[in-house]
């Protein structure tokens, strides 16, 4: 009797004094409010930031996974850079997409001087991480402009989400791109990348060749790669090379540079 007593105390101490008793559940998506809403805050800050000239430079890395003693070192690199205006971050955020995962990349990302939006990737669908990804960034689908550019970010992953995906969405952010000088797009998966069969791929080079699409920018493969043309592709290395990518883009044009530390 006085074992089970014992016992009936340990369970009272544990659900009296921790507020989450099972944090380490791959299903928690409890997230905090200082998380949440994350992709609203930084465009609250890049509204913020005006320039005289038509011409700027942004960052784009990819695929933390769990290294993030190289994401800090790429953070502290892009805080040097006075010339570079905000960071996109091209998804895998994440590896099994637990909450745990989430919040350390966040808490690294609070030290980057810079506004930064990113996109989901597919080890972020993984267990409950699409759900956590909602709460802590926001929407899958979304576009921003800046100085007459406009980014659109599109969730373009297939098996992890179980989902189709939502190329009406993508074709009518595409429309009216004479307005702006440039418009970019930004997925995790490349076009050439697995997830994406014959028809898949040619329905996307396809949306951007005929909306002018000048530069489309990816990650997922962990290597770097550039190709030029009338509708250019980049995809940027891991973050655990400890590399990536410059944007600078022209009125009309941009350049492409790898950054390895």
């Amino acid at each position: 009797m006085k074992s089970i007593k014992i016992v009936l105390l340990f369970f009272v101490i544990i659900f009296t004094t921790c507020k989450h008793p099972f944090e380490f559940s791959v299903y928690e998506a409890n997230v905090k409010s200082r998380h949440k809403n994350t992709t609203v805050k930084n465009l609250d800050l890049l509204n913020d930031i005006t320039i005289d000239s038509k011409e700027f430079k942004f960052a784009f890395i990819s695929d933390v996974h769990f290294f993030y003693d190289q994401l800090r070192s790429v953070v502290d690199d892009i805080n040097k850079r006075d010339d570079v205006l905000f960071v996109v971050f091209g998804g895998d955020i994440a590896d099994q997409a637990l909450l745990t995962e989430y919040e350390i990349f966040h808490d690294v990302m609070t030290n980057l001087k810079k506004p930064y939006l990113t996109v989901i990737g597919n080890h972020d669908y993984n267990i409950n991480g699409g759900v956590i990804y909602k709460k802590m960034f926001g929407d899958y689908n979304y576009s921003f402009e800046f100085n007459n550019n406009k980014f659109v970010l599109f969730d373009d992953i297939v098996w992890e989400s179980e989902k189709e995906l939502d190329f009406d969405w993508l074709s009518s952010e595409l429309q009216n791109n004479s307005n702006y000088n440039q418009v970019f797009v930004i997925t995790h998966i490349p076009p050439n990348g697995d997830q994406f069969d014959d028809e898949l791929e040619d329905k996307y080079r396809n949306l951007m060749k005929d909306n002018n699409v000048p530069l489309s920018i990816h990650g997922h493969t962990h290597t770097f790669e550039f190709i030029e043309g009338d509708v250019s592709y980049l995809t940027a290395p891991a973050v655990k090379e400890e590399a990536y990518n410059i944007v600078s883009v022209k009125e009309k044009g941009f350049e492409v540079e790898l950054i390895e530390l």
